[in-house]
């Protein structure tokens, strides 16, 4: 993308997303649903404003909201909070991750008659997106038990989609034929791989959150504190891609280390870093909407029903089966698997890889399959996602602004 059609968008999509969030916003639907159809109605199926290439190059608007989360996230992960949670959070998150994945995947195994793509799209299934759940906490100002389990369940879901998703691709791909090819020889192989990546991230963002703590604490002035945050956070983004690795996990590690080593200037920066940031995910979220594809959505129309019907009954059923084995609060138990049904930039990347692989089989189609079914579902389920997310945090009486 030239610089031209760059800053036409960058701006644009401001103005728009400003525009259809007002509307939204009489709907009393969350802010988020406003941006992603504006994307839409930017985007190559309404006014054409942008081109499928131009979106392409702008993935690495998806790498830096993706960085900011993580932060974002880990910032809300106190160790003093998370000790009164208890075991709760790892019960939720393996029962809920868990039954999407076998609920999408037998489903799909089924409907394509194929156990390899059932695995592809289960594991695909099983990650949580935070974005949109966590735009709609901040936009309704949401506190209390329900919302510090939240995100705590985002913060793992990540990691534990992961290592479902490579554990459940070699296997495909020794199903369809492929087990010759030297990427997916081994299963354990690719988990150990997987487990030294988690390793890095953990490793650098918890070095690197320490370096940020303790030079944070003694710059005194709240711009040259942002500007540092931000430069930390942008070299993350670049380590994470030069190593190939997950900006959302190693950022994370830096939010942890940074809210639990000082709570004054771990305030002072999440703080500043919250007031410069909207504008990463209004661009994020436009992105999602120019995604639309009404000819992937008609064409693969049943294969997205069921998958969208698969996981959210997965989701939402085994975040209720886990908090209720782990005796959680009665408002967590009811309405916390409402609040995991986003998907957007973690699931498409996985996706992407997974259709890497697919086309080095041969499968070409079936990788097209994936990547559309995996970007029309994200783009449906990001417009009601946040919405039920919204419900349940109102229902649980932990929302704090009035419509």
């Amino acid at each position: 993308m030239n610089s031209t059609y760059f800053l036409l968008f960058m701006g644009g999509s401001i103005i728009f997303a400003l525009l259809a969030a007002r509307g939204t916003t009489l709907l009393k639907s969350p802010l988020v649903v406003g941006y992603i159809i504006a994307g839409a109605i930017m985007g190559p199926a309404i006014l054409k404003l942008i081109s499928n290439e131009q979106i392409a190059s702008l993935d690495v608007v998806n790498t830096i909201t993706l960085s900011f989360l993580g932060f974002g996230i880990g910032g809300e992960l106190k160790f003093k909070e998370l000790k009164k949670l208890g075991k709760s959070i790892i019960v939720i998150v393996i029962f809920e991750a868990t039954a999407a994945f076998l609920l999408v995947g037998i489903a799909t195994a089924l409907i394509l008659n194929n156990i390899a793509l059932g695995l592809i799209y289960g594991a695909l299934a099983s990650a949580t997106a935070p974005a949109g759940t966590v735009d709609v906490i901040r936009q309704y100002k949401a506190k209390g038990n329900l919302t510090s389990t939240l995100y705590a369940v985002m913060g793992l879901d990540d990691i534990y989609g992961l290592l479902i998703y490579t554990l459940s691709i070699p296997i495909a791909i020794i199903l369809l034929g492929g087990g010759n090819s030297p990427q997916h020889s081994s299963v354990l192989a690719s988990l150990g791989h997987a487990g030294l990546e988690i390793v890095m991230e953990i490793g650098l963002g918890v070095g690197i959150g320490f370096v940020l703590s303790f030079i944070a604490k003694r710059i005194h002035d709240r711009v040259l504190l942002l500007l540092f945050t931000i430069g930390i956070i942008l070299l993350n983004c670049g380590i994470s891609q030069a190593l190939e690795l997950s900006p959302i996990l190693m950022n994370m590690a830096v939010g942890i280390v940074v809210v639990n080593f000082n709570s004054v200037v771990a305030r002072k920066i999440f703080t500043a870093v919250g007031d410069w940031s909207p504008p990463i995910y209004v661009w994020f979220f436009v992105l999602v909407g120019t995604r639309l594809d009404v000819h992937l959505i008609t064409r693969y129309a049943l294969l997205i029903a069921i998958y969208i019907l698969a996981r959210t009954l997965g989701k939402w059923g085994g975040a209720f089966t886990g908090a209720k084995i782990s005796k959680a609060p009665a408002s967590t138990i009811k309405y916390l698997g409402f609040t995991l049904l986003s998907q957007a930039g973690v699931a498409i990347g996985l996706a992407l890889a997974a259709s890497t692989a697919l086309e080095e089989l041969g499968m070409r189609l079936e990788a097209k399959q994936v990547m559309g079914v995996m970007t029309a579902t994200t783009f449906i389920i990001m417009l009601i996602g946040p919405i039920m997310a919204k419900i349940a945090l109102v229902k649980a009486g932990e929302t704090h602004v009035k419509e």
